[in-house]
């Protein structure tokens, strides 16, 4: 399925099933399919789940137009605006993470939020040790002209997993290069006082051996607010939903169950 943004793009998304809505947001260069345990396994709890695929990502539209966390939040408020969804619950991975974060310090209209490996500021500075790697204002955009060379999972992702992705991949390929500017604005933007100030539960899942963040990131949050909650995973790198999905669902079970119960 399809809607148009504010700015004209058009959007791939996915809407399945009836209940609370789960909205399922993809990071920097993800593809929907990423999600596709996540979505078989709670549309059998019967939720309605939404996934859907950024500009310049998947099926959606190639554009050099607006590629910012601006308008990334744009474009999920036009979303859930299109289609009538009443205080989704939010499920952020990497980038797609920050667009949850953007989006709830514009608003509370979100049931929870829950953000995968994900730290609320990428840039590292003397206050400041949970960002991406090593990158700082200083060096981040020679860092990140070159594509990544770290592995980002720890053992790969699951076989049930790997295999609609890479069909997908291969049908719509990313423009990495096309799609930098969307890059250099989400590394540069700070989220902490989104997570401090909201009045929104919000759960933060974090990789014990992820290649890109220190995971006390979430230890740190969740001692600035009460409605933050952090939860580590072993076993697993960046892609956590996807390396370990079975194990990930539980902890988003349990997330989602309890959501609905406040």
């Amino acid at each position: 399925m399809e809607l148009v943004t504010s700015d004209g793009v058009r959007l791939n998304y996915q809407i399945h099933g009836q209940g609370q809505p789960i909205i399922f947001v993809e990071g920097f260069g993800g593809y929907q399919e990423i999600w596709n345990l996540q979505v078989e396994y709670f549309l059998g709890m019967r939720y309605q789940i939404i996934t859907y695929d950024h500009r310049n990502h998947g099926q959606s539209e190639r554009t050099n137009k607006d590629l910012t966390l601006k308008q990334l939040t744009d474009d999920l408020e036009t979303l859930i605006d299109y289609l009538k969804l009443d205080d989704p619950i939010l499920v952020g991975h990497s980038m797609g993470a920050s667009v949850c974060y953007s989006y709830l310090q514009r608003n509370n209209k979100v049931k929870a939020v829950m953000a995968i490996d994900q730290s609320p500021k990428m840039l590292n500075d003397k206050n400041w040790a949970y960002g991406f790697e090593d990158i700082t204002a200083d060096n981040f955009q020679s860092k990140l002209v070159q594509k990544n060379n770290v592995h980002e999972t720890l053992h790969g992702l699951d076989n049930r997993v790997f295999e609609d992705l890479n069909q997908a991949k291969a049908m719509h390929p990313f423009d990495r290069e096309q799609t930098l500017p969307l890059l250099f604005d989400h590394v540069q933007r700070d989220w902490r006082s989104a997570l401090t100030n909201t009045q929104v539960p919000v759960t933060l899942i974090v990789a014990k051996q992820s290649p890109y963040f220190d995971y006390r990131f979430g230890e740190v949050m969740a001692k600035t607010n009460p409605r933050i909650k952090t939860f580590t995973m072993n076993n697993s790198g960046h892609d956590i939903m996807a390396e370990v999905p079975d194990e990930f669902n539980q902890v988003l079970r349990h997330f989602v169950l309890s959501s609905c119960r406040k």
